[in-house]
């Protein structure tokens, strides 16, 4: 496995990748997935380089490995990668003190759609989405100016990059690549963890996803410290 790092690098530019059915998946809008944010490392909200849940009015949540001084901004409530939503600057960050997750405080509240927090640990074969915005292939640089989603399916607990309980996946229609850091797995409705590491993929997409892993940091085995910050409690 591997870490997946945040970016601090200007927003893509169209290479031709953007149309293209995270690598593999399907291009999706915001309303199958409202609460998905970008977490952006400029006050613009264009230089974005990881995807996060938004859980409450004021709290969004997403990787620990995402985490950066100049993590400034999340936009919210937009199908595409840096414009149109909502953009709020992030108030406070907060660490979780183990495993692959951190809390970003809004400096003022949005009233979207907030998602779920799972209170109990996915069952292996059980089926799940994760979004992103992420890049296309391997090491491309290039993220989707459009959502996307992709279907996978648990396989076991496994280990976040911060040594943390993961939710182990397998890919089934996609792969979740860098910029999808921090970005939502959801288990019937609920966030049941965020996105940690991945396989690497070969140099070019292989024709299906079925062989290769990803670890998203557990929801459930950090739900009392998501609580305590955040004051959201799991269901």
């Amino acid at each position: 496995m591997k870490e997946i790092p945040a970016k601090e690098a200007p927003a893509p530019v169209d290479d031709g990748t953007f149309t293209k059915d995270i690598a593999g998946g399907a291009i999706t809008t915001v309303s199958a997935a409202p609460y998905v944010a970008q977490i952006s490392y400029d006050s613009a909200g264009t230089n974005v380089g990881c995807t996060g849940s938004q859980i409450a009015a004021t709290w969004v949540i997403t990787a620990k490995h995402c985490n950066s001084t100049s993590l400034k901004s999340v936009r919210l409530g937009t199908s595409y990668l840096g414009s149109g939503g909502a953009i709020r600057s992030v108030a406070a960050r907060y660490p979780a003190p183990a495993g692959d997750v951190l809390l970003l405080k809004l400096s003022t509240p949005y009233y979207g759609a907030f998602v779920g927090l799972s209170n109990a640990f996915p069952a292996t074969g059980t089926r799940a989405k994760v979004y992103g915005w992420g890049d296309q292939s391997e090491g491309s640089g290039a993220m989707s100016h459009y959502l996307k989603a992709a279907d996978v399916s648990v396989v076991w607990q496994g280990l976040d990059n911060y040594g943390g309980p993961s939710v182990r996946t397998r890919s089934e229609s996609g792969h979740t690549l860098s910029g999808d850091s921090g970005g939502p797995l959801v288990v019937n409705g609920k966030l049941a963890g965020v996105l940690s590491a991945s396989d690497i993929l070969p140099a070019r997409n292989p024709a299906n996803f079925t062989g290769y892993h990803n670890d998203h940091a557990s929801v459930v085995r950090n739900l009392a410290w998501i609580t305590s910050v955040s004051g959201v409690r799991g269901s």
